[in-house]
């Protein structure tokens, strides 16, 4: 009697409600990154011309409200359209440059959207 009290109270208990959750075929991987202290990849992307442009946060559980888990910093040189982004967290003391790329070409949509009709301006 007390297993079957026991298994009835487990089963009871141990339902689970979730909402349905799209799955992708996403994987992890590694890729190469170069790492430096913040004040080296100032120097160096002001001796290059880069300004930053944008920051944003990668929070935990890829929730908006989520605890900042990584910082992301793209940057722009004006003169030639060359980018570059670093991505470092709150706790590390280095900062790594993910990506550096040539020939920025904007979406001219996204830019009258953005620019034009919302008044910002890079």
């Amino acid at each position: 009697m007390k297993i079957l009290i026991l298994l009835i109270t487990f089963l009871l208990t141990s339902i689970a409600f979730s909402e349905e959750q799209k799955k992708y075929d996403f994987y992890w991987d590694n890729i190469p990154v170069v790492c430096a202290a913040p004040e080296e990849i100032d120097r160096w992307a002001e001796h290059k011309g880069f300004t930053p442009l944008s920051i944003s946060y990668g929070r935990e559980g890829g929730k908006p409200d989520g605890q900042v888990v990584y910082i992301v910093v793209y940057y722009l040189n004006k003169n030639n359209g060359e980018t570059f982004a670093t991505v470092t967290t709150p706790t590390s003391p280095d900062v790594c440059v993910v990506f550096r790329t040539f020939g920025l070409q904007l979406n001219p949509e996204i830019m009258d959207e953005y620019m034009n009709k919302r008044g910002l301006t890079l």
